[in-house]
């Protein structure tokens, strides 16, 4: 029996904080379920469009994906995107980003395959920057050693890769020149033998897990266990499991270590003690995505059925990307946001408030927000004015709360 356990966590004996955070279930539908092939099953990936609200279902078997939209609630097939050799993936513009513990892989949408740089990605891609029309990905070896590919199909040597740093944000270059300084590797920094970008230090994790990191330099991990009793194959009941067994997690800048839930299996009825599969030992895949903000999405796709599953930014330093693409919502997400907005300066209400546009493209005119948010690799100038953006309710409600802020 095959079940794709992505992501397996390492233990690290180092200081855990625990945090309440709210799960919500955005998709049950019977439109996606499991399919078993000989070498893999599919579903195998799960991309986000945080600001169309689409989630893409990898159905790897045939190129293409199963896309359902959370907020019209529709499920579509979409043969347009390419096969990807990888298993977590990004999407900016046209280009396909896809990462495993073999490479990186760089698709156009509209030209095909660009690059397979075939090199031990350690911890999966550390970050991703704007390079020209297109963007470069950042990455470290075995060995520590920072790399780059571009979506060009150009890669780049360590030495290349920390210039293009110094390069795109010498404010920022400096800043990472200081965390070097701090932790004892000021000497290897310059010498182009380890990434650290702003205060994270990307390095190589032992033992084969890939990670995901948020704008911020956050890293985030996730275990996942099936919990329950089953019979084999051989009919033979078997006690195996525990109550809460699967965890998602982050690591902060400083290392360290936040879990999100202890009990992702309680609102799982695939993995659920209570759940549909409790009798029998399951077949499932399962896999997740961090938005740029930090927001975290998973799904797990059983033989009847798929969930997918999402959990808001609530935690560490309010990041305003994912609070601009949660909006105001009145539940649980509402009340961080009530309690987030009066901390904020009047400098700050308005980097928010802008942020919510420049997800929809808008051009700004003033040096300060053009200057800052085209070094975003989320965003991109499509010439538009504020007064050409239709916001969705919950944004802008957020809009609104802002705008009264400022005022006061």
């Amino acid at each position: 029996m095959k079940k794709r356990l992505l992501l397996t966590a390492i233990i690290f004996s180092i200081s855990i904080f625990c945090f309440a955070q709210t799960i919500e279930r955005l998709v049950k539908t019977e439109d996606i379920k499991l399919r078993v092939k000989i070498v893999n099953v599919m579903p195998e990936g799960i991309m986000v469009d945080e600001k169309n609200d689409d989630i893409y279902l990898i159905n790897g078997g045939s190129g293409g994906s199963w896309i359902y939209n959370c907020e019209n609630n529709y499920v579509f097939f979409d043969k347009m995107v390419p096969i990807l050799n990888g298993i977590e993936r990004v999407k900016l513009n046209e280009y396909l980003i896809s990462y495993s513990d073999t490479g990186i892989f760089i698709n156009s949408i509209v030209n095909g395959k660009i690059a397979n740089l075939n090199n031990k990605v350690q911890s999966g891609i550390s970050f991703i920057l704007k390079k020209g029309n297109g963007y470069i990905v950042y990455y470290v070896d075995e060995s520590g050693y920072p790399g780059a590919v571009d979506t060009t199909g150009r890669i780049y040597s360590s030495e290349e890769a920390m210039e293009y740093l110094k390069e795109y944000d010498p404010e920022k270059y400096d800043q990472s020149e200081k965390r070097a300084a701090e932790q004892e590797l000021y000497n290897d920094f310059i010498r182009n033998r380890v990434l650290i970008w702003g205060k994270r230090y990307y390095k190589p994790i032992k033992g084969g897990s890939l990670y995901q990191y948020d704008n911020q330099g956050n890293r985030y991990g996730c275990d996942f266990f099936w919990w329950g009793n089953y019979k084999n194959d051989w009919g033979t009941f078997c006690e195996v499991g525990t109550e809460s067994t699967s965890n998602l997690f982050c690591f902060n800048i400083n290392e360290e270590r936040f879990i999100f839930d202890t009990t992702l299996n309680n609102y799982s009825t695939i993995l659920g003690r209570n759940g549909d599969y409790q009798e029998t030992r399951p077949e499932y895949s399962t896999s997740w995505y961090v938005g740029f903000g930090g927001n975290i999405y998973y799904y797990i796709a059983g033989e009847a059925y798929t969930e997918v599953f999402r959990i808001r930014r609530t935690w560490g330093d309010p990041d305003f990307y994912a609070m601009a693409i949660n909006g105001y919502t009145d539940d649980n997400y509402g009340k961080y946001v009530d309690e987030v907005l009066p901390t904020l300066s009047k400098a700050d209400l308005r980097l928010l408030r802008n942020t919510i546009f420049a997800i929809y493209g808008v051009h700004f005119k003033s040096a300060d927000l053009s200057a800052y948010f085209d070094k975003q690799v989320w965003y991109t100038d499509e010439g538009k004015t504020s007064g050409e953006v239709k916001l969705p309710a919950h944004r802008q409600k957020l809009v609104e709360m802002i705008q009264k802020l400022e005022k006061q």
